[in-house]
């Protein structure tokens, strides 16, 4: 079977929206993909399967049992440094990493 992308091409199932025409592959909210466009696609799931995984493990870190959902956030922490990338996952660590020394060093008497 020849797939000519110059006619539309319409994909179905789990993909219904998505197709082809032309150089371009389109999305169902209309934006239109081209070749160049789709190198990012591996880094964009990496990033998000990354992220997934940070959350999850901030998540079972807060709580006393991992099971029950637990709010990943709290009120009035923001992390700002201008332009500067934050790595998320090495502040979130620092911040439990003080948290437990705190904590632990309370009944010291210091």
């Amino acid at each position: 079977m020849k797939l000519d992308t110059y006619d539309r091409v319409d994909l179905t199932g789990p993909w219904a929206g998505f197709g082809f025409q032309g150089d371009r592959m389109f999305t169902p909210e209309g934006r239109d993909l081209h070749a160049a466009d789709m190198r990012f696609w591996s880094l964009t799931c990496c990033i998000a399967r990354e992220w997934s995984l940070m959350m999850s493990e901030e998540r079972n870190a807060r709580s006393e049992n991992p099971q029950k959902p637990t709010a990943t956030r709290t009120p009035g922490s923001r992390i700002c440094n201008g332009a500067n990338v934050i790595y998320l996952r090495d502040v979130l660590l620092k911040r439990r990493e003080k948290r437990s020394s705190l904590v632990g060093g309370a009944g010291s008497g210091r």
